[in-house]
């Protein structure tokens, strides 16, 4: 039986590379997914977490700039603009005024339904009508050399007609700290 023995390792000695990975790969697991969960639980994770509302000027500061106010409105001629049947078009507009040099930067706005959650992009070129640097859909960069000027974002969502007012419009600046803009409106 001694000899039975002596020819045959031990099952730790056996199993001894798979029980080191094990040691080390799952603390870091555990690690790891703890430092997901924190990251995006605290400020600048990179993702909008919180929305910032405006109060009673109906403004909203964040990221260099003042974000507001916001008119909304249910357009009913739609005469010339290439709409869906079945649609709403519902034109929003947001004043954007930077504090400094240089405007803030954003990612497009989106229209949410507040009820259900579904959201809409902004649908200038669909509808037919042609960019505008006087009506911007997006940020507007500040170049080399200019010097940021207060201006006025215009959007138009096109939505199924069921969809039901009130509705978010949220704009993420980007790079703020987890926050994002939220304006309530109901056209």
């Amino acid at each position: 039986m001694g000899a039975l023995m002596a020819g045959t390792r031990g099952w730790w000695r056996r199993n001894a590379l798979a029980l080191v990975a094990v040691a080390v790969l799952l603390p870091a697991t555990v690690v790891g997914a703890a430092w997901w969960g924190w990251k995006h639980a605290y400020p600048d994770s990179g993702m909008p977490l919180w929305p910032v509302t405006p109060g009673v000027s109906g403004t909203v500061d964040l990221k260099g700039a003042t974000w507001g106010p916001v008119k909304a409105k249910v357009i009913t001629d739609t005469t010339g603009l290439d709409m869906p049947a079945g649609a709403t078009l519902i034109g929003v507009t947001v004043e954007v005024t930077p504090h400094g040099d240089k405007g803030p930067d954003c990612y497009a706005p989106e229209l949410v339904e507040q009820s259900t959650g579904r959201s809409w992009q902004s649908v200038r070129g669909e509808l037919g009508l042609s960019w505008s640097t006087d009506e911007p859909e997006s940020c507007v960069p500040t170049l080399e050399g200019e010097k940021a000027e207060p201006y006025q974002l215009v959007l138009p969502y096109v939505v199924p007609e069921d969809a039901e007012g009130p509705f978010w419009v949220d704009i993420d600046p980007g790079q703020a700290e987890s926050k994002f803009v939220r304006f309530p409106i109901d056209p």
